[in-house]
């Protein structure tokens, strides 16, 4: 029983840590991932359908340097003082204003937003198109 459970741990971290992208040129911390900056380790051309491509990188990956899950977070859609629109939507009311983002937040992540009307903390989630669905 042991041995199968560590031959299963051992395939599970090898899974995880496997990466089969290598970054091509340096990203720098921040920047997108995309196939021009990463390719397979193979050397073909990275498609877009590589679970890496469109993730930020969290620090510099140097050319040559795995492009990992590890290394990257999803694409930062909202940023500090960016002035982005909250919505609040319930049934067919909406309303709409502009705020500043007091943090960062990525697609579906919670942001405080001071509305610049009112000068209220809203809370809200991001969405695709970086607004902010007001709770």
């Amino acid at each position: 029983m042991s041995v199968l459970f560590a031959l299963g741990f051992t395939a599970f971290v090898a899974l995880t840590d496997a990466s089969s992208m290598i970054a091509s040129e340096v990203i720098r911390a921040g920047d997108i991932v995309t196939p021009v900056n990463a390719s397979a380790e193979t050397g073909d051309v990275a498609s877009m359908e590589e679970p890496v491509i469109g993730r930020e990188a969290k620090r510099t990956i140097y050319a040559g340097q795995p492009v990992t899950m590890d290394n990257t977070r999803p694409a930062r859609l909202v940023t500090r003082n960016q002035i982005v629109t909250v919505k609040y939507i319930h049934g067919g009311l909406e309303i709409s204003t502009t705020g500043r983002a007091m943090g960062e937040a990525s697609l579906n992540e919670p942001v405080t937003v001071l509305n610049l009307e009112s000068r209220q903390m809203v809370q809200g989630i991001v969405q695709e198109s970086g607004w902010v669905l007001a709770q």
